[in-house]
Formats: C-alpha cells, sequence, structure tokens
C-alpha cells in the first residue's frame, strides 16, 4: 500500500495554478516575446527562441533551440517576411503544434517594402519622398511598382511576405490587434484560462494606448524635420507618429549599403538636408559616424528590435518609448 501524502501536500497539489497546463509557447523575437508574456501573465510564460542580442535577419537556429522547438505546443512568430527559415523548421521539428504568423493575420494595415533607401533625394520639405532616378541603387535595381503597390489587404500572408514590411510591431496599433488574436489563439489551445488571456490582452491594449497618445502629442512638434534611419526598419513607427524618415542607410534587411550609397548620403548631410542620423545595433557604428561626421547632424541610439532590452512584459512599452525619446533626442 503507498503511503498517504501528507494533508498540506494533498492540497497543495489539489490548488496547482493553471501554470502547470499552460500551453508551451515559444515567441520568436524579444518584441513579439513580450506582447505574448503579457496576454499569459497568471497563466504561463512563453519561451524566447532567438538568443539575447541575436539579430532576426541573420538567425541560426540552434542545436538547443531545436530541442525547445520540438516541444511546443504553440509557435507565435512575427512571419516568413522577418524569418523565411523557420516554416521548414517548424514543418520538421513541430508539425503538430500550432503556428501564429503575426503578419498573415487580419484587421491591420500592411505596409510595403521600400527597396530605395533613397526616400527623399532633394531638399526636404516636409511633404511627401520622392526618388531622383540618378540615385545609386546599391545592385538593388527592382521593378518598384509592386512595392509600392497600396491594395493592403493583398498584403497579408502567402506570396505577399516577400513584398511586405514586417516590422509592423513598431506600431502600438498592430500591436494591439496582434495580442486580441494571440488571446484567441490561446483561448482556443486553452479554454479553462480563455477569460484571462482576454482580460490581459484588453489591459496590455488599454496600457499601450494610453503610451502612443502621450509620444503622439511629444513628437507632433517634430513633423517634417529631416532625418535618416540606419535600415529600414521604422516605417510603422514613422506612419503611426507622422514623422517620415528622409532617407535610410541600409535596407529593411540591413544589408550594407554600397559605397556610392553613402556618397550620396553624406553629400546630403554635408548640404544641411539631414539633421539627425539615427543608429541602431544592427548598422555599424563607423557607417553614422562617416555620415555625420564634421557635421551639424545630430544622432541618437535606436533599438527597433529589442536587442538591447531585457525580455518580459515591460520590453514591448520600453522599446516604443525609448525609440520616441532618442527621435525627441535626435530632432528636438
Amino acid at each position: 500500500m503507498r503511503p498517504a501524502l501528507p494533508f498540506a501536500a494533498s492540497l497543495a497539489l489539489l490548488a496547482t495554478p493553471s501554470l502547470a497546463e499552460a500551453p508551451r509557447v515559444i515567441a520568436d523575437t524579444p518584441p513579439v516575446h513580450s506582447l505574448v508574456v503579457r496576454v499569459m501573465e497568471g497563466v504561463g510564460t512563453p519561451e524566447l527562441l532567438l538568443p539575447p542580442g541575436g539579430s532576426p535577419h541573420d538567425a541560426a537556429l540552434r542545436p538547443s533551440d531545436a530541442r525547445r522547438l520540438s516541444q511546443a505546443d504553440l509557435m507565435v512568430w512575427t512571419g516568413p517576411a522577418l524569418l523565411p527559415w523557420l516554416p521548414e523548421s517548424l514543418e520538421a521539428l513541430a508539425p503538430e503544434a500550432r503556428s501564429l504568423a503575426l503578419l498573415e493575420t487580419e484587421g491591420w494595415e500592411a505596409l510595403p517594402l521600400r527597396h530605395d533607401p533613397a526616400f527623399d533625394t532633394g531638399p526636404h520639405d516636409g511633404h511627401g519622398h520622392g526618388h531622383d532616378e540618378d540615385d545609386d541603387h546599391d545592385a538593388h535595381d527592382d521593378d518598384h511598382g509592386d512595392d509600392h503597390d497600396h491594395d493592403h489587404d493583398a498584403m497579408h500572408g502567402g506570396d505577399a511576405g516577400a513584398r511586405q514590411d514586417p516590422h509592423a510591431w513598431l506600431d502600438p496599433q498592430v500591436a494591439a490587434v496582434w495580442m486580441e488574436q494571440l488571446a484567441e489563439e490561446l483561448a482556443r489551445a486553452d479554454p479553462e484560462n480563455a477569460g484571462l488571456y482576454r482580460d490581459n490582452a484588453a489591459a496590455a491594449i488599454a496600457a499601450d494606448a494610453g503610451m502612443s497618445d502621450r509620444i503622439a502629442a511629444r513628437l507632433a512638434p517634430l513633423a517634417g524635420r529631416p532625418y535618416l534611419v540606419p535600415h529600414d526598419a521604422y516605417q510603422y513607427f514613422e506612419t503611426r507618429f507622422g514623422l517620415p524618415a528622409a532617407g535610410a542607410i541600409a535596407l529593411s534587411d540591413a544589408t550594407a549599403p554600397g559605397a556610392a550609397r553613402l556618397t550620396a548620403l553624406r553629400e546630403r548631410v554635408e548640404a544641411g538636408d539631414i539633421a539627425c542620423v539615427l543608429s541602431d545595433p544592427e548598422t555599424p557604428a563607423d557607417l553614422v559616424t562617416l555620415l555625420r561626421e564634421g557635421t551639424g547632424a545630430a544622432t541618437a541610439a535606436t533599438d527597433p528590435a529589442g536587442l538591447g532590452l531585457t525580455p518580459g512584459p515591460d520590453l514591448y512599452p520600453a522599446l516604443i518609448e525609448g525609440l520616441a525619446q532618442a527621435f525627441e533626442e535626435c530632432l528636438g
């Protein structure tokens, strides 16, 4: 006969929280992981797939990542436009796992890739951005007709992935839609905690809406001031807060720019057409120095992928707030 458990231990087993039964969830990047943590608060803790400081643009799956992925019940990830290698890994390692590719969800407006990093090649007037036919494209002589197609309904999922700007988390309103979608996906996987998932999402969305309103008021006076982004990852933030960039040092995938591209940008900075050159962890610091050294252009550090932030529920608000502070510092 097996010995009876002590009374206190029996009560502890009966009172075991839903954490032990929570779906095993993996999120791909720090911003997405932060959104998932917030929605799962009080139920479980998702794991982060990419290592701390690891760029999604050049990520590679480690053996330890493969083991964790094989145990997942749900993979929450940005989408193939950011991590094109992940679908094959999911199929091989976790064929039974549910997959939520956030870029393929509905209810938000996707933006097309800007393949030409010269958004504005003339004197900046704070209005629309044109393309100069003499500008160097660094061997990216793509057909831009499709890239500037504003049929946003066609920008979700499937073949649209290659044309879609994947950095959509930089718009808090997009993140709000994603958290709603995530809460519903978790509710389907874990009906017992459906109410908590939805309540958590609603609370996080409300908090982010207040933050977004405050940031919009702070950034409004900066509209029309010309600046360069380190790589073309900021379009959703620019659009949400009315601060279109004058150009980018590198393309959306952080591909290194060519000499002609850098020369053209340097000429614009020297001419006084650029007030600020932002930096980020994925762009070599010497490129920013090269562009602004000896000029009056300011600079400030940004971290659009949260590579230098501590993973967790506070990462996403800190990321958006950090971007706002960098814009204020550089353009103020």
